[in-house]
């Protein structure tokens, strides 16, 4: 949302002052006026902007289609009074917080970045495809430091991301971005990357820590450690003496939170190293069916928590044992599920950002960069996370079925990564397009019916009535 389009909003609310109360929901911001006769309606005579005008007695209010929540995120806070003159009203509920939703506002700022540098990465992934199964000797190509420093320019953005998530979490919670930016690089010190290497164990004040850094920089455990620092950090500045603060606070956060945070995420982190591989092993060798249907449909919880890098190691020992590996299969179309969500939540909005954000979203998860619609698109409604499981899970429940593999290692499976499931004289690579769409289809049908639904439930919210 641009500075331009706040300010078009406040002018026509009469003002800064003029607005009581600021609250979203149902993809809507609604702003309570105090004054009705200030509102200012030649605004909307030199815009395309659509509003509900809404005047009942001595309460005013203009509803706005907000669906990305970036108008009350703007505007959130200023409003002078606290109370429920909304509820009184009947026009809208108290927002319920939900995680999801705010790591899902968290990750929009992002967005941009993220999409330029997945589609760099999409680019050099299809480039190096069509590199291995050229019949022309290209080698000098991918060998070339020109191809080398674009892949880490793709790679560039992703790297940083527990940064870039910080500071954006930060700057939501109004706390101190540096500080939050220290926190979210603490991975990234050279010396801490080379201390948990794996080479030896690793321990701090008698807890110990997994040897696996970026489980500790995982989006969701960085923006629940910037969530806990801004909430120290409120307590500690209105405790402090004059003359410390500012200095305080994030005194007390690098010593006593990120200590904290490292001595629970350890134990849990050599908890999991030391029982999901084992766990998740016997399942694909006991139980392939039950096992790639349940990571087709937990495979993007695993992202979320940062369980997904353990996963590797299982691939390996099914390379070397089998040839093949299902649990790439299960990848595949639980990133499929998610990418068949946003482009039904694309089709389904009526906000031009969101719209427009949900099909680039769509495309990247296809090609294989999913954050775009895990984080910024279907993380928003559950229902849209919970259908792009279910598409993950009726996918994978075919490909067990039907024991398809993929017979060669990749990051993230995706459409390009199709000729990875050929099999010659066989029918894996057929059985691989069926799964993807049965996967693409559930997912995009469910959560299209399941916006649909919640379209006609919100039909008593705000219609918009001027234009």
């Amino acid at each position: 949302m641009h500075d331009t389009q706040i300010e078009d909003w406040l002018k026509l609310a009469g003002g800064k002052e003029n607005i009581k109360l600021v609250e979203h929901d149902k993809g809507t911001t609604t702003l309570a006026l105090k004054d009705s006769t200030r509102l200012n309606m030649s605004v909307l005579a030199s815009t395309e902007y659509v509003v509900d005008i809404r005047v009942t007695s001595e309460q005013c209010h203009l509803v706005i289609r907000d669906e990305s929540s970036l108008i009350y995120n703007a505007l959130q806070g200023v409003g002078e009074e606290e109370g429920t003159a909304l509820q009184e009203a009947g026009h809208a509920k108290k927002n319920r917080f939900s995680i999801l939703h705010f790591v899902s506002d968290v990750f929009r700022p992002l967005m941009p970045a993220i999409l330029g540098a997945a589609v760099i990465k999409i680019i050099v992934a299809i480039i190096a495809l069509m590199d291995t199964y050229s019949s022309a000797d290209s080698s000098a190509l991918m060998d070339s430091q020109t191809f080398t420093i674009f892949r880490i320019i793709g790679d560039g953005v992703f790297y940083v991301l527990p940064i870039l998530v910080a500071i954006s979490t930060a700057y939501r919670l109004k706390s101190n971005i540096y500080v939050a930016a220290s926190i979210g690089g603490l991975m990234f010190y050279p010396e801490m990357t080379m201390l948990m290497s794996g080479e030896q164990e690793v321990h701090f004040l008698g807890m110990p820590l997994v040897s696996q850094p970026a489980f500790y920089s995982t989006p969701i455990w960085v923006i629940l450690t910037i969530c806990a620092a801004a909430f120290l950090e409120r307590v500690v500045e209105r405790w402090s003496p004059k003359f410390s603060k500012g200095m305080f606070a994030p005194f007390l956060t690098l010593l006593i939170l990120v200590p904290l945070v490292l001595m629970i995420l350890g134990p849990v982190g050599t908890w999991i190293d030391e029982y999901l591989p084992e766990a998740l092993n016997s399942l694909v060798a006991n139980a392939p069916v039950l096992s790639v249907m349940l990571l087709g449909a937990v495979f993007s919880l695993m992202l979320i928590i940062g369980l997904h890098y353990w996963l590797i190691a299982i691939i390996i020992n099914e390379m070397v044992m089998n040839g093949g590996s299902m649990v790439i299969a299960a990848m595949l179309v639980a990133i499929v599920g998610q990418a068949g969500a946003a482009l039904a939540n694309a089709l389904r909005s009526k906000e031009p950002t969101s719209r427009s954000l949900a099909f680039w979203a769509t495309g990247t998860a296809l090609l294989g960069v999913v954050e775009p619609a895990l984080y910024a698109v279907n993380l928003r409604k559950r229902s849209s996370f919970y259908a792009a499981m279910l598409g993950g899970a009726a996918g994978g429940l075919y490909f067990g079925l039907l024991s398809v593999k993929a017979f060669a290692m990749v990051g993230n499976p995706s459409l390009v990564s199709l000729p990875l499931f050929i099999e010659e004289g066989g029918l894996n690579l057929l059985h691989t397009c069926i799964g993807v769409v049965i996967a693409f289809g559930v997912s995009g049908g469910l959560t299209y019916w399941m916006a649909g639904k919640g379209q006609k439930r919100g039909q008593g919210s705000p219609k918009p009535s001027i234009e």
